[in-house]
């Protein structure tokens, strides 16, 4: 349990919150899990600022309570081993596949988590690993007005090829339509995605399929003790016969140098993230890459890049001081904004009149398992062209702290049989 009063970058306001998380296990086998949050999740716009809104969506997962305030049951799942290195998990629970650090291009914790069935094995050094899931819902608008049902499914290997290199190939398929259920070839969890989507299509019968098929590449390398060098490729289509569609990318690349100094007490991060116009869309407009509108891959969303440097500095094993700088740019473009013919070798980027945001702060952290929990943060802002419109700089201090107590109790039952 957590108990805190914070403050958000996004709110002038303090207020308190509530986190509490219970873990326990049969045995040593199920374990059931479920994670409650209280705190105040809205803002004066009346829009969730936790799970930024960018796309369409025709539910709502989280309704306001009272003085903008709501209860979350983010994670509840059942975990149930069936072999040595082999897991199910059902109900709902994040996924971030990922070598970033602080965040993915392919799935990463933007959006809302997902109701899902998840399997997880180990073989010797690679690690396999799949899931299928339910989307909220979204009105088709064109042609005719329907309400789409929605579909994620994945698969992804890990394959550590020893200490020093790391490598990982995911496949993620995102699809509906008008009462549309689960299809069965997307359940298979060694099947192609492409070549089940592609044998799908009979022409003959007028059965055609165009689902969002996507694929992830990444890889991460120690070249020596401390540092690690990581990256990941996005690729959400891909023209190899010259159709006239753009190529679909997105990209995000990393440094970690750590144990740095005598007292190994330094560390040092850099990530940049870049993600193209019309990565995230899709021409079936029910296939946009959203759950409840928020983005399942990065946070800056379409026609955007970003760079983050942060220097962190252990006071002890508990305790960190942190330097960070960002700067954001982002183009008029965004996942509503789906190809139309356009032509695409003459767009820039970002496009339109790009609002750009850069940031320099210093925080504060102390994590303890069970005691006080602190963070403070301070940073300055410059925001160009807000709201992609032309309009002088705009300068900002921002000021965001959290002060809790968090308690936990290990409780166990021995039973010794005669």
């Amino acid at each position: 349990s957590l108990i805190s009063i914070r403050s958000h970058v996004e709110s002038s306001k303090i207020s308190p919150s509530y986190q509490q998380a219970l873990h326990y296990q049969l045995g040593q086998k199920v374990i059931i899990y479920q994670e409650l949050e209280v705190e105040k999740l809205f803002n004066r716009t009346k829009s969730a600022t936790k799970y930024p809104t960018q796309g369409s969506t025709a539910e709502k997962r989280i309704n306001q309570w009272q003085g903008n305030y709501t209860a979350d049951f983010k994670r509840a799942y059942l975990d149930i081993p069936f072999a040595k290195g082999t897991n199910l998990i059902i109900g709902r629970n994040q996924i971030f596949w990922g070598t970033g650090r602080r965040h993915a291009v392919g799935i990463s914790d933007n959006s809302p988590p997902f109701d899902l069935i998840f399997i997880s094995s180990d073989f010797s050094s690679v690690r396999g690993t799949a899931f299928i899931s339910k989307l909220d819902r979204m009105w088709h608008q064109e042609k005719r007005r329907y309400l789409a049902n929605r579909y994620l499914s994945g698969h992804r290997l890990d394959w550590r090829l020893n200490d020093r290199i790391e490598l990982g190939i995911s496949e993620i398929v995102l699809y509906g339509g008008d009462a549309r259920g689960a299809e069965w070839y997307y359940l298979n969890p060694i099947l192609p995605y492409y070549a089940s989507q592609f044998n799908a299509n009979t022409e003959k019968e007028g059965l055609t399929r165009n689902d969002n098929i996507m694929l992830i590449l990444e890889g991460a390398i120690r070249p020596i003790k401390g540092l690690r060098i990581y990256g990941e490729l996005f690729v959400d289509d891909f023209s190899y016969v010259g159709r006239g569609d753009p190529n679909d990318f997105a990209c995000l690349t990393g440094i970690i140098w750590s144990n740095l100094l005598k007292s190994q007490q330094l560390s040092l991060v850099s990530e940049y993230a870049r993600v193209n116009r019309w990565t995230y869309t899709h021409l079936v407009e029910e296939n946009q890459y959203t759950h409840f509108g928020s983005i399942i891959g990065h946070r800056i969303g379409n026609d955007a890049d970003q760079l983050y440097l942060e220097a962190n500095y252990w006071l002890n094993a508990d305790t960190k001081l942190a330097l960070f700088g960002q700067s954001n740019r982002n183009g008029q473009a965004n996942v509503k904004h789906r190809f139309r013919g356009e032509k695409y070798s003459e767009a820039t980027f970002p496009s339109g009149t790009v609002e750009g945001k850069h940031q320099i702060g210093c925080y504060l952290s102390l994590d303890q398992a069970n005691g006080w929990q602190f963070d403070l943060q301070f940073s300055h802002m410059i925001i160009l062209n807000k709201n992609h419109k032309n309009s002088p700089m705009e300068y900002h201090n921002q000021l965001a702290f959290q002060i809790g107590y968090q308690y936990n109790q290990n409780t166990s039952r021995t039973s010794v049989l005669p």
